[in-house]
């Protein structure tokens, strides 16, 4: 009994061991689909890395507090948390890509819209401000924090219309059943880059540059730098 618990005790320790020792990814980007099932595709897609995934803000600081190597989000993001990315995030050529207003039955106007809502990305002042820097005037920000919570706001009348990357756009209008209409805004967005958070960074970088195709479309990429 006592050769057996030592040995299923060495076993555990090694597993520990080799757990603490595996590069920490933290990814924060919102797509068209659950955080865990992009969690599950990208820990199938970096072998060797611990991946953590979240939707939240509040999630996202609390899980680099605790420390990691790596982390995956939007640069204004980064840039709210004092990081640099290291790698960015490419699409048709461009760092950065548009975002549109979607209203339902009429295109809506940017000069005119009093209530939009929008994906939570740096809480409650940094978000309103990220929204009416985009939209270059001050309005009411409704916050969610999932992709397919924007389309009830919508639908129950609480805002006039919602912010989004203008690519998710089709995919919305094909999951709802109101007539949405959009606008494209003059201002671009960057696209999501990677930071260096700790010491065993370079092989998340490596990883993250080889992701598949239809993954990196997902984080709304086609290639990265």
């Amino acid at each position: 009994m006592g050769l057996a618990a030592g040995a299923l005790a060495a076993g555990l320790f090694a597993t520990s061991a080799a757990s603490a020792a595996e590069p920490k990814l933290l990814v924060f980007v919102h797509a068209a689909v659950k955080q865990r099932a992009l969690e599950g595709e990208l820990r199938q897609a970096l072998p060797g890395i611990s991946v953590t995934a979240v939707g939240r803000i509040a999630d996202f600081d609390r899980a680099l507090a605790q420390g990691q190597d790596a982390v995956l989000a939007l640069p204004v993001v980064l840039s709210a948390r004092g990081l640099q990315p290291k790698m960015r995030g490419q699409r048709k050529g461009s760092g950065s890509e548009s975002y549109a207003l979607v209203g339902a039955d009429a295109v809506p106007d940017p000069a005119r819209v009093a209530t939009v809502g929008a994906l939570d990305l740096l809480g409650r002042e940094g978000t309103n401000g990220f929204v009416q820097t985009l939209l270059g005037r001050s309005l009411k920000v409704e916050r969610v924090t999932k992709v397919e919570d924007l389309l009830p706001l919508l639908q129950m009348g609480r805002v006039q219309a919602i912010l989004l990357p203008s690519r998710l756009f089709s995919e919305i209008r094909t999951a709802s059943r109101l007539n949405l209409l959009s606008r494209d805004i003059a201002r671009g967005v960057e696209l999501c880059a990677l930071a260096s958070t700790g010491p065993n960074a370079p092989p998340i970088l490596s990883g993250v540059s080889r992701l598949p195709k239809a993954l990196s479309a997902t984080l709304g990429v086609d290639e990265w730098r």
